[in-house]
């Protein structure tokens, strides 16, 4: 963990790009890498990195990884690509790194968080691609990224929103205020919820207030509250089970930092 840590910092950095050679690579032999996080796409802005590069040519070179046949894989830089197959230019400067699939496909997800062009549902997805499919702690998410560790863990709570409460969000259709407190509940009652706060246009306080009518059939009002507390806390879903005067609560820490940081915020 600590090596590829160092590994990809001075990717990101390009530290070491003093050090290597950068080669005009024919455009048509670069292929987009399978694993990057952005969805869509922003026209205006592509259309001005357009007129930039059409003007002042690329001033940073793209990140590609070598291939057979001589193809390469794009690790970084999809958007000064796609603005310069808008151009149609026959070939686009490149920085050729020699690394592993893994690190690849990290360092184009770092980097196209680190732009900026994502929107918060595609934010949360990558982080939960980064801790689910490449084994990164929450520490090292927020290493790479350049974020705080709360942030990460919010992020990756919006994850737990079901696919129609993603789209909304994405499409503006409700805002993460509104939709933040049913991040709590089964993915079906979030849907029923959803649609009354499409419908009904509710304030997040509504949303919090009809969270904790629904929660108070279920469980006591005070247990809820702790809940919310702890979850908040640890970025982490918490269960609670009640049985006469005992009260057992339940949650994983996924990590040695996970942990560490729990101790240190209760002693």
């Amino acid at each position: 963990s600590r090596i590829m840590k160092r590994t990809l910092s001075d990717l990101i950095t390009n530290s070491d790009t003093k050090d290597l050679v950068i080669k005009n690579v024919n455009i048509d032999s670069i292929k987009e890498s399978p694993t990057q996080a952005r969805k869509k796409f922003d026209q205006k802005k592509l259309e001005e990195l357009r007129d930039s590069i059409s003007k002042n040519g690329i001033l940073q070179p793209l990140i590609v990884q070598k291939l057979e046949n001589n193809q390469y894989e794009l690790i970084a830089g999809e958007r000064r690509l796609r603005a310069s197959k808008m151009l149609k230019l026959e070939s686009v400067p490149c920085l050729i790194k020699d690394v592993s699939q893994r690190d690849a496909a990290v360092l184009g997800i770092v980097e196209n968080i680190q732009r900026s062009q994502l929107n918060s549902i595609e934010e949360a997805l990558a982080y939960k691609n980064l801790k689910e499919n490449y084994e990164l702690s929450n520490d090292e998410i927020g290493f790479l990224v350049g974020k705080s560790r709360p942030h990460i863990s919010n992020m990756l709570r919006i994850s737990n929103l079901s696919p129609n409460a993603q789209n909304a969000l994405s499409n503006e259709e409700v805002s993460f205020g509104q939709i933040k407190p049913i991040i709590v509940l089964e993915h079906s009652v979030q849907d029923k919820m959803l649609k009354d706060i499409i419908a009904l246009n509710l304030s997040s306080r509504d949303v919090e207030e009809k969270v904790r009518q629904l929660h108070s059939t279920n469980a006591d009002e005070e247990s809820f509250h702790y809940k919310n507390m702890l979850e908040n806390l640890l970025g982490t879903k918490v269960t609670f089970k009640k049985s006469k005067n005992k009260t057992k609560i339940s949650f994983t820490l996924n990590s040695k930092e996970d942990l560490d940081s729990f101790i240190k915020k209760i002693s």
